[in-house]
């Protein structure tokens, strides 16, 4: 008998312990997904400004940790709303280079280099480069960003 509440005190007590996400195998459609949101969220957000397609990109509780900020949805409506009011803004365009893009349960991993150009009137005005990262997680509406990380890695 007390072999038997030792055994079970140790089956217990491992199925409690928290399991390691494993890297699963990714599909080609999974990384076609995966590059489609980050390219979608920054075409469409970042440089269309356009705060009506934020839950089709965002979880509702996403959050990006900018340059050592923290936003979150609420918070890019409001640069949004700040760039609107702008009387000239330069048209942004952005370029992704991935650097990996993993699958983890039901999450993806994207890494990425993201390069921007501003132009304004068809004349380059600025660039800039971000080594960022983020992490997808499957909705009952479809994969969508949960949350990102972005660092300045200069022009």
């Amino acid at each position: 008998m007390k072999n038997l509440v030792i055994a079970l005190f140790i089956t217990l007590l491992c199925s409690c312990q928290p399991q390691k996400a494993e890297q699963q195998p990714i599909t080609e459609q999974e990384i076609q997904i995966a590059k489609e949101l980050i390219q979608g969220s920054f075409d469409d957000l970042w440089a269309g400004v356009d705060s009506t397609k934020i839950s089709k990109y965002h979880t509702d509780d996403f959050i990006i940790l900018e340059q050592g900020e923290i936003w979150d949805n609420d918070r890019i409506k409001e640069y949004m709303r700040k760039q609107l009011a702008r009387t000239e803004r330069p048209k942004r365009t952005n370029r992704m280079e991935y650097i990996s893009i993993d699958k983890y349960g039901e999450s993806i991993q994207i890494a990425y280099y993201n390069f921007a150009e501003f132009t304004q009137a068809d004349t380059l005005v600025g660039e800039a480069k971000w080594l960022e990262s983020a992490l997808a997680v499957s909705t009952k509406e479809g994969w969508k960003l949960k949350m990102m990380h972005s660092t300045w890695a200069g022009d």
